[in-house]
């Protein structure tokens, strides 16, 4: 059935939990291909919904879905506790494929010009909630760092932290999204996002990490 029209939606969610591709086999035979996403928080701990043999469908009811809820916990109010003081000058959304060319480099040389980041790797401990820590990262930090690139395009949870760093700068006066374009053109900007690409961004076709770097550290300074 159709995910978004669904009667488990007229239910009270906290958050979608996992989603995953599976196969149904018939005498060693892949015949369909299922999508399911795990919801908790409905009537039950967790409920299976299925696409059969319509992938695109699929993709285009998930990322409706985040759209939706791109701040899942302010659906009931159960935001996580924060216990944490800490406030970031940047949250850093990137796609993984992209930290060893640009991503690491650039955190080591923000965090040489003391700069405050909010980063997986550097912030994130082993047993720690992906989704709640990217929530309160993303609450915290007083700017978004969005590297573009194909890889991030093509990720889901990009996605994710892209809607709400949006969601944020619609009602903030203040400027949010910091965009840099890595490997990547104004025509492709375009094409996944008009609002990304009305917005002027550092690209590192241009400009060396050390450079970039500088420019974000100098952005950071003024809002302290």
């Amino acid at each position: 059935g159709n995910l978004i029209s669904n009667d488990y939606f007229q239910a009270s969610i906290s958050y979608i939990h996992d989603y995953r591709w599976e196969w149904k086999e018939v005498d060693a035979k892949k015949i369909n291909n299922i999508f399911i996403i795990y919801i908790s928080d409905i009537d039950f701990p967790s409920q299976k919904l299925f696409y059969h043999n319509n992938k695109s469908l699929a993709e285009i009811d998930w990322a409706k879905l985040q759209a939706i809820f791109h701040q899942p916990y302010e659906i009931k109010n159960d935001v996580m506790p924060d216990n944490n003081d800490t406030h970031y000058d940047f949250f850093i959304s990137h796609a993984n494929e992209d930290k060893d060319t640009f991503v690491r480099p650039l955190v080591d040389e923000l965090n040489r010009l003391g700069i405050i980041i909010w980063y997986d790797e550097q912030t994130l401990e082993v047993g720690d909630s992906l989704r709640r820590n990217i929530d309160l990262g993303l609450r915290k930090a007083n700017y978004g760092i969005v590297i573009l690139s194909h890889d991030f395009l093509n990720k889901k949870w990009t996605q994710y932290e892209l809607d709400s760093l949006i969601n944020r700068a619609v009602y903030d006066d203040n400027k949010i999204i910091l965009p840099i374009w890595h490997n990547i053109n104004a025509q492709e900007v375009s094409k996944y996002s008009h609002y990304l690409a009305d917005k002027m961004a550092l690209q590192t076709s241009l400009y060396s990490v050390k450079e970039i770097a500088r420019e974000l550290a100098e952005i950071a300074y003024r809002r302290r």
